[in-house]
């Protein structure tokens, strides 16, 4: 037998976690002396500290440890670590997405200036489009949008126009991660049959500012700083939706780096009665 800190060398933990194991009901001493309070472990709880330590290096919680460990069951711990596995997944996303905002911010630094992003104030003129506006779950879900209607366009013969005007218009009053409201265009030529979810109409004429950036969509929250200083400066509002104008997108090319897209705030000038209100 082993007093904890002869046990403490053997496993590589410390006392202080050995107590904190046996106070979670993890691993219990094989024995504590009445008299001095002193613990004892044996070597073959050096197994079962090993099988805890691997588990949670897995990223498993004590708590899910302590399940595991108590019933005994493989099919307990092939559930657990399933669930693991998925969130392991989403994790290295993260850490990927992160990873790609470092680099970006790595390239910013290393030019010695602040990305530029030109404003351009203009006038969206009216276009005859074909539309399908739908709540999606989160932002992945727009590709299923763009295929709904491309099929759809296909089963019509749909003409579209030169240029298409590839529009994603985002209709929530405020940002939204999750249940997007999201509307799609394409400029069409030509009279089609509308269905349940497939719609036809003339776009009003939008003004408009926007920014037309190269590259992944990374950059969104610099452009839309850009977009805010200029409606600042030039005393304009927010007055519709956001809208990105894909000149060129995912579905054209996979390489991010050639990604067009063009990022537009419908906008209108303050008044007296704006500043007031505000």
């Amino acid at each position: 037998m082993f007093q904890i800190g002869e046990f403490s060398k053997l496993s590589g933990t410390s006392t202080r976690m050995l107590r904190h194991y046996e106070k979670l009901g993890l691993l219990q001493p094989q024995k504590t002396d009445e008299y001095t309070g002193y613990r004892f472990y044996n070597a073959g709880q050096l197994q079962k500290i090993n099988r805890i330590k691997k588990l949670q290096a897995m990223g498993l919680s004590l708590a899910v440890i302590q399940q595991i460990l108590s019933e005994e069951d493989p099919q307990v711990l092939k559930k657990h670590l399933a669930i693991r596995e998925v969130e392991a997944a989403e994790e290295l996303k993260k850490i990927q997405q992160q990873q790609a905002l470092m680099n970006s911010l790595q390239e910013v630094l290393g030019s010695e200036k602040a990305l530029d992003y030109h404003v351009v104030q203009k006038t969206m003129p009216a276009n005859f489009v074909m539309s399908t506006r739908q709540v999606i779950a989160d932002a992945a879900g727009e590709s299923v949008l763009w295929q709904e209607l491309f099929t759809a366009a296909e089963a019509q013969k749909v003409q579209f126009a030169t240029p298409p005007l590839a529009l994603s218009i985002y209709h929530d009053p405020e940002y939204q991660e999750e249940n997007i409201d999201l509307e799609i265009q394409m400029a069409v030529l030509g009279d089609y049959q509308e269905t349940e979810t497939i719609k036809f109409f003339e776009t009003p004429v939008l003004p408009v500012a926007s920014v037309t950036f190269n590259g992944p969509y990374e950059q969104m929250p610099d452009v839309m700083a850009a977009l805010g200083q200029w409606l600042e400066i030039n005393h304009y509002r927010l007055a519709g939706p956001m809208l990105n104008i894909n000149h060129v997108s995912p579905a054209q090319d996979p390489n991010p780096e050639n990604w067009v897209t063009e990022a537009c705030l419908v906008i209108a000038p303050i008044n007296g009665e704006d500043e007031r209100n505000g």
